[in-house]
């Protein structure tokens, strides 16, 4: 029998769960794609952490989330949902983990008044 595919869900976010959930239900944001392909990479002895980039080709266009794999003496970026390749993608920061590069960190009530994110090939 196959393995099964990861399914994206855009909408929603899985706030508490740790990678085993992700792995186990086969689901999850760019993030939790991310922290699953780390964990897989740091268990095979493969140094990974998180960055958070904009990248051409991801949709909605927002910050996104993916692992960074340090292989053959250099560090690449790989995106475990498919959407972006290597070579399109504009790093905003790296971590340990989603919390080492969140983009808000919020203490109180906050209200977003709006957002507008735009990619292009320069």
């Amino acid at each position: 029998m196959g393995a099964q595919p990861f399914a994206l869900c855009t909408r929603r976010q899985h706030l508490g769960h740790d990678c085993s959930r992700h792995f186990i239900r086969r689901e999850g944001v760019c993030r939790d794609y991310a922290h699953v392909m780390i964990t897989l990479a740091r268990a095979a002895g493969v140094p990974a952490r998180i960055a958070s980039v904009y990248a051409l080709g991801v949709e909605p266009q927002d910050f996104h989330a993916v692992a960074e794999i340090f292989l053959g003496g250099e560090w690449h970026l790989v995106d475990a949902t498919g959407m972006a390749e290597e070579g399109a993608m504009a790093k905003i920061g790296v971590g340990r983990d989603a919390a080492d590069v969140s983009f808000l960190t919020v203490f109180g009530t906050a209200v977003m008044n709006g957002q507008s994110v735009k990619v292009a090939a320069a």
